[in-house]
């Protein structure tokens, strides 16, 4: 029997059901953002429908009247749980805070961390809000250079030449929006060596970390060792897995009881934590009883992604990367214009939205970002838009 109780074919992957008529008839920003007749692929909301047990779980706290003041005891005890088992680092439920989202992690650590002045290291390109949060912070944004051109590594030893006596705070993103790495043990390990030799806190954000193809395997930061789990702030989210960024649900974790109490004390009176829906979901999200979903999704993602990439680079002169982990691929498009430029002749003529590269650094002003999380029939009819103005391309390039 299939898992998929609303499914009536067998063969069928609930994946693969949403049209451009089906998005379009219920309500969201992405898909009522702009014209109707504009395929959207610009915001990190995957057009899948919701998983059965998640819906089941709301459908039960709205039954039970569950929107009274509620406690979170239940659900952060479900993370630490999942914590432990799937990221192997072993925090106690007393030092999970439930927080809208991964955001505001990134605002506590840098709060935590630094002080006006302050140097914080931020991959370019990197998901904005990052640099938003130094900016808050009044610290000063060292951009650590990633290039498509090497497959988006992250060059250690280039790291290790952008600390000083200034630095305070390094920025991951793991698996990484917008170039897609899903980082390597060894790329970790030198982050990790770095910051424990220089006393350097980490905020890692692991909000994409069930999402990645060909078998990859996600690391925790905090995992490697105790020293750098003792400086290091985690931050993790159900919205682009389960699709429920709606819900503002995400949680974060230090084993340092010293700079959980930090946390703590700067998000008193400011940060509330998570409504009871992202509370009642929890429990289920983190147990292992959506393996099959996830598995499911991986693997229609993969399907996708290798859709989008032949697709994006028989069409033209486009560097398309490996698509490692999320589903955010982030290419190159070689006509010597920038991604503003790129962004108008896409909309206003091939009537599709995607992601300003500029949006994500400097470095990125060529570039443009591809949610690759919906159908192959929306991706096919966006990719055929995108092919019509090829030719437009060409012709402002020369």
């Amino acid at each position: 029997m299939t898992p998929y109780d609303f499914v009536s074919d067998i063969m069928s992957t609930p994946f693969d059901k949403p049209t451009i008529e089906s998005r379009l008839s219920v309500r969201g920003a992405k898909w009522h953002r702009d014209a109707s007749d504009i395929i959207p692929l610009w915001l990190a909301d995957p057009d899948y429908p919701l998983c059965p047990e998640i819906k089941q779980a709301l459908r039960d706290a709205v039954e039970e009247e569950f929107t009274v003041y509620g406690s979170d005891t239940e659900a952060r005890d479900s993370m630490s749980a999942k914590i432990k088992r799937v990221n192997k680092i072993d925090v106690p439920a007393s030092q999970i805070m439930l927080t809208q989202g991964v955001t505001p992690g990134m605002w506590l650590a840098a709060r935590h961390a630094t002080r006006p002045g302050d140097e914080v290291i931020v991959t370019d390109p990197m998901y904005y809000p990052f640099v938003s949060q130094t900016q808050i912070a009044q610290t000063h944004t060292v951009r650590w250079n990633l290039d498509i051109d090497d497959g988006y590594k992250f060059d250690i030893e280039q790291l290790k030449s952008l600390i000083s006596s200034k630095t305070k705070l390094i920025f991951v993103c793991n698996p990484h929006n917008p170039a897609g790495r899903v980082m390597t043990k060894e790329e970790l390990k030198g982050i990790a060596d770095l910051a424990v030799d220089n006393g350097i806190y980490v905020y890692v954000d692991e909000l994409w970390e069930d999402i990645r193809n060909d078998g990859r395997k996600h690391i925790s930061l905090a995992s490697l060792n105790p020293e750098i789990a003792d400086i290091t702030i985690s931050g993790w989210g159900f919205s682009k897995m389960w699709g429920v960024p709606g819900l503002q649900a995400g949680y974060l974790a230090a084993t340092n009881k010293v700079i959980f109490e930090s946390l703590t004390k700067h998000a008193y009176g400011v940060l509330r934590g998570t409504n009871n829906m992202g509370k009642a979901m929890a429990p289920v999200i983190c147990s292992d009883k959506l393996d099959y979903w996830r598995n499911d999704m991986n693997k229609y993602l993969g399907e996708v992604r290798d859709l989008v990439t032949k697709r994006l680079t028989e069409m033209g002169d486009i560097t398309v990367p490996n698509l490692e982990g999320t589903y955010l691929l982030f290419p190159r498009f070689n006509y010597g214009l920038t991604s503003a430029e790129l962004n108008k002749v896409i909309f206003e003529e091939g009537r599709v939205s995607l992601g300003t590269g500029i949006t994500f650094g400097p470095k990125a002003d060529n570039h443009m970002r591809i949610l690759t999380a919906t159908s192959k029939k929306i991706m096919n009819e966006a990719l055929d838009r995108i092919e019509s103005i090829i030719p437009t391309l060409e012709k402002m390039a020369k």
